[in-house]
């Protein structure tokens, strides 16, 4: 994606509503610290599950938690990455912006 054919407006347009959802993903809430325990949880779970099926034996509820928290580690590492991605995204606008002489407020 070349930021160079971008105008000026479409620039700090995409800035500002990026840096509001970076902020918001940043802040103290519940949700914020409930996503990082729902990624240890969910490996937790995918482990025991894996546990429970060699020392026992393969059983629905092992199938359940280990698939569980397959499914749980992965939205976790998706969400993560994507947070990641945009951040990315983030500093790559404010590098153009101070390219192109614009100031912006933070």
């Amino acid at each position: 994606m070349d930021m160079a054919d971008w105008s000026d407006a479409e620039l700090i347009s995409v800035r500002e509503k990026l840096h509001v959802w970076c902020l918001k993903r940043e802040a103290p809430t519940w949700g914020n610290r409930f996503w990082k325990w729902a990624g240890y949880l969910g490996a937790f779970a995918f482990l025991t599950g894996l546990t429970d099926m060699f020392f026992g034996g393969p059983t629905v509820p092992n199938f359940f938690l280990t698939t569980l928290g397959a499914m749980t580690c992965f939205s976790w590492y998706k969400g993560d990455k994507q947070r990641k991605t945009n951040m990315d995204f983030a500093e790559k606008l404010d590098r153009e912006l101070a390219h192109r002489g614009l100031t912006f407020r933070q």
